[in-house]
């Protein structure tokens, strides 16, 4: 066999030897939660029979959101009230119809909203944060063979001032240093 059909026969084998090189998919996965908290302890309340009382409420104001493959599959804000009232007892609600907002470097966050809860009791919010320390930051990153992930946890402590109504009854108005804000955000990376 001359030495130029010998070359040839062995490119072809070559290729037949080395697989084909087959693209990746790759699937992206992000959330992204902020979220302000504020715990108004020891109020003084008045009740509708003339008792004073100590209360307490807890505010949790937030932003969630999150995309596969840069596509937006959530994107909404939360209010969390909690009212543990010396005259009424417990009261924990959560919704959805409310406006939260922040400022990427933690400095501020803001939640307002006024809403009915399911047993006919209003409630209104209005409190804003003011970020009052260094931000903690906490990351962790994992990898292993198709998957990659990366945490990202931010926190100030923070006061937390403004009004809690229930049923036109002013529970909250003023300050708390029972306060923080923080950042959740993940990113997840799959190769296939």
């Amino acid at each position: 066999m001359p030495v130029p059909r010998l070359v040839a026969l062995a490119t072809a084998l070559a290729v037949l030897v080395v697989p084909a090189t087959a693209s990746a998919a790759v699937s992206t996965f992000d959330r992204l939660e902020v979220i302000g908290t504020a715990d108004f302890r020891n109020l003084t309340e008045v009740c509708d029979d003339g008792r004073t009382v100590t209360s307490r409420v807890r505010i949790t104001g937030g932003h969630e959101e999150q995309a596969e493959d840069r596509v937006t599959t959530l994107d909404r804000d939360y209010l969390r009230v909690q009212i543990q009232s010396g005259c009424t007892g417990i009261l924990q609600v959560t919704t959805n119809d409310t406006d939260f907002t922040w400022s990427p470097s933690l400095r501020t966050a803001r939640v307002v909203g006024t809403f009915t809860t399911t047993t006919g009791q209003t409630i209104s919010v209005d409190i804003a944060w003011e970020g009052t320390g260094p931000i903690e930051i906490n990351q962790n990153n994992t990898s292993f063979p198709g998957r990659s992930a990366t945490f990202v946890g931010r926190r100030r402590d923070a006061v937390a001032t403004g009004t809690v109504v229930l049923n036109g009854k002013t529970l909250v108005d003023g300050s708390t240093t029972n306060a923080l804000i923080e950042s959740l955000d993940d990113h997840i990376v799959e190769t296939t």
